[in-house]
């Protein structure tokens, strides 16, 4: 099965104060390392979703071989992203992740564990008593993916019912970076 990534890295990161998408993290940015762990598991294409300083973003993604689409309408939402991000997605890909820049400790191994045991139509990480992103979304869902509302993200589809979800217990995935707080405990 072909799998592709879309990874979200549009949000203005107000909590951080910074852009935390071009944070530090053991030799890479966040962003690039979201890249990286995407393409070690075999997710092609890799498309990262640009939108608040998509410039700066933007020249982190250009040291990798990942593509890029800028959502201009990032203010209004997690699903203007994820609606972004899936236009890029060829029609071949049977599968797509939804992915975000800053769970660090999300690996490549982890997404290659999810692939492998990826048989409903979404698989979604398990983690802090709920499940969220990292998730996979087989192309039957690719529809309601788009058909989302601007300001939500997929957990309405990862939690509503309508479409059979497995999960995943990824642990890891609940470490995300939002706050300068986030990124010192790292």
């Amino acid at each position: 099965m072909r799998l592709g990534a879309v990874i979200l890295a549009a949000g203005a990161a107000t909590r951080m104060g910074s852009t935390k998408q071009l944070l530090q993290f053991r030799g890479r940015t966040l962003v690039e390392g979201a890249i990286f762990e995407a393409q070690q598991a075999g997710f092609v294409p890799v498309v990262v979703v640009l939108g608040a300083r998509a410039d700066e973003v933007g020249q982190a993604v250009a040291r990798t071989s990942a593509e890029t689409v800028v959502n201009h309408n990032w203010a209004s939402g997690m699903g203007s992203s994820i609606k972004a991000g899936m236009a890029k997605i060829p029609p071949d890909v049977e599968g797509v992740a939804i992915l975000l820049a800053d769970q660090p400790f999300v690996t490549a191994e982890h997404l290659s564990q999810m692939a492998l045991l990826f048989r409903s139509p979404i698989l979604a990480a398990r983690y802090a008593g709920t499940v969220g992103v990292p998730a996979l979304f087989r192309r039957e869902v690719f529809a309601a993916l788009q058909q989302m509302p601007d300001d939500a993200g997929a957990r309405a589809l990862l939690r509503g019912g309508d479409v059979a979800v497995e999960s995943f217990d990824l642990p890891e995935a609940a470490i995300d970076i939002d706050t300068p707080a986030d990124f010192a405990a790292l």
